[in-house]
């Protein structure tokens, strides 16, 4: 008679021997299936639990988009975190919205341009893209998602699809983003002016609206410019050819007012390309430097305003005769004339192409000479005082006048013979809506100036600017004499040991027997 343990034991084993065989056969018909069905088809759903296949949801591929590539931003991020604005706008009335998503206007903007929406970290927003399911996931990382350069941290986008939209999400999605994203740009585009703050760049929009048309300089200087900037643009091919790097410097001099900061911006806007401002002072090392340029996007300006006040005194190498930067103590130190001339003709401006360097200085005299050499500084452009013509197109555009208003030949005549800034004039035509008196006033102006009757001596709007001129003196107290300057010493004499006084007595309070003095030599040790 069989014992109940071994009855339950050859049921065991009927249940192991039966499962199997149905495993064998799942795996069988698994093989059939596939050997069936078209590549990339999932089976329905009965079947695939039949065959023991996990569920779809659970075959999914992801990509993930850094912030930084290394030391670069990465454009790929740049261009989804643009993309996923849009969806965020489309969608933020549906259920595909996250619950959470941060609201922004453009540094610099108006309030009644759009709203920019973007994603906090840890949601997500969903996708559809020829018939494909995708989903966008924002996540932090790296302390708290402090980005940094090294790669290190920042944020990341976590793109998940189905395993079966892989090819098409790698060879058709990503690219039909970057393309809706610089097609973006390019409907909207519009110069920003970014600002070196805390080691990294932050833009507004560029709302200066000078242009060539509207700026007070000479007509042949200003076609030479512009016609240098169209050969500049249209010579990719000469700089790849030849080995230079696709870049050109300016260097922009002349008294204040002549409209140097005004021809930056004119060329921005003839371009269209962005802005770097680069305080030198708030950069404090050649590594520093070196970063913020690589960080710059190409078809962009770079600007260094007054750079012979912006230069270090220091020398282009350390004592030691190395290179600047080259040891421990230069790395904290501030920028140093050979940091600068790298970032000019070295290695590292070959980071990018299609950028325009621009140095502006009120004194062309003062800088060194191995920032003008050729290679470097390209074009010098000297804005000089107001011409005659110049003066002709502030008057036609700030008033309208024309060729043959009755105070030309005069103004005409005064400025062969006296300097005038066009600022300085342009505040005379800005005074007044009337044309007539705005011209009289100019013309009053050069007047007084040739007289030598102005009310501030004469060039006084250039004097203002370059901090010259007579200083007066600062008055110092002269002791009364006789008894006055007696008692005065008597009286500091008595203050002096009255708070002599007081610290001995404050010592002794806090030291019992001991003096002060001691007490505090003791302290210290």
């Amino acid at each position: 008679m069989a014992s109940p343990a071994n009855g339950a034991l050859e049921r065991c084993k009927s249940a192991i021997t039966a499962a199997t065989s149905l495993v064998g056969a799942a795996m069988l018909l698994r093989r059939l299936v596939a050997d069936v069905l078209p590549a990339g088809t999932p089976p329905p759903p009965l079947l695939g639990a039949l065959l023991l296949l996990p569920p779809p949801g659970a075959r999914r591929h992801a990509v993930v988009i850094e912030e930084f590539d290394g030391a670069f931003y990465n454009r790929v991020f740049l261009a989804a975190r643009a993309y996923v604005s849009t969806l965020l706008a489309a969608s933020r009335t549906t259920a595909a919205a996250p619950a959470v998503i941060k609201a922004s206007l453009p540094r610099g903007a108006g309030a009644a341009e759009q709203i920019t929406f973007a994603m906090r970290p840890g949601t997500a927003v969903a996708d559809v893209f020829r018939g494909a399911e995708l989903t966008w996931r924002l996540r932090s990382h790296g302390g708290g998602g402090r980005r940094r350069g090294d790669g290190g941290g920042g944020e990341a986008f976590r793109l998940s699809f189905d395993a079966r939209h892989k090819d098409l999400v790698l060879g058709a999605y990503l690219p039909f983003v970057m393309a809706r994203v610089e097609a973006m740009a390019r409907e909207q585009r519009q110069a920003k002016l970014y600002s070196n703050e805390w080691r990294k760049w932050r833009p507004v929009r560029l709302r200066n609206a000078a242009t060539f048309a509207t700026l007070a300089m000479d007509a042949a200087l200003r076609e030479d410019v512009v016609g240098d900037l169209a050969m500049f643009l249209g010579r990719k091919e000469y700089y790849e050819r030849t080995g230079r790097a696709w870049k050109r410097g300016y260097l922009i001099h002349g008294p204040p007012g002549t409209g140097k900061s005004s021809l930056v911006a004119a060329i921005s806007n003839h371009l269209h390309f962005d802005v770097y401002d680069l305080d030198l002072g708030a950069v404090r090392s050649n590594t520093e430097l070196r970063k913020l340029l690589i960080r710059m996007k190409n078809r962009s300006i770079l600007l260094v305003e007054d750079v012979d006040c912006a230069l270090p005194a220091a020398p282009r190498r350390e004592p030691d005769g190395g290179a600047d930067g080259s040891n421990p103590a230069s790395k904290h130190s501030k920028v140093t004339l050979s940091g600068l001339l790298n970032m000019v003709d070295g290695l590292w401006s070959s980071s990018g192409h299609e950028r325009i360097l621009v140095f502006t200085t009120n004194h062309a005299d003062r800088l060194d000479t191995a920032l003008l050499r050729p290679g470097r500084m390209d074009k010098h452009i000297y804005m000089g005082y107001c011409g005659f013509g110049a003066f002709k197109e502030l008057a036609a555009t700030y008033h309208g006048v024309d060729d043959d208003h009755p105070l030309f030949p005069e103004i005409e005549a005064l400025l062969k013979e006296v300097d005038a800034a066009p600022a300085e004039l342009a505040e005379r035509m800005l005074a007044t809506d009337d044309a007539g008196a705005a011209l009289e006033s100019a013309a009053k102006l050069l007047r007084d100036r040739k007289a030598g009757t102005e009310e501030d001596g004469g060039a006084g709007y250039v004097k203002q600017k370059l901090h010259v001129g007579p200083r007066r003196p600062r008055s110092r107290p002269v002791p009364p004499p006789g008894r006055g300057g007696a008692s005065a010493m008597a009286t500091r004499r008595l203050v002096f040991d009255e708070v002599l006084g007081a610290s001995r007595r404050q010592g002794r309070g806090s030291s019992g027997r001991r003096g002060g003095m001691r007490a505090r030599g003791r302290g210290r040790r």
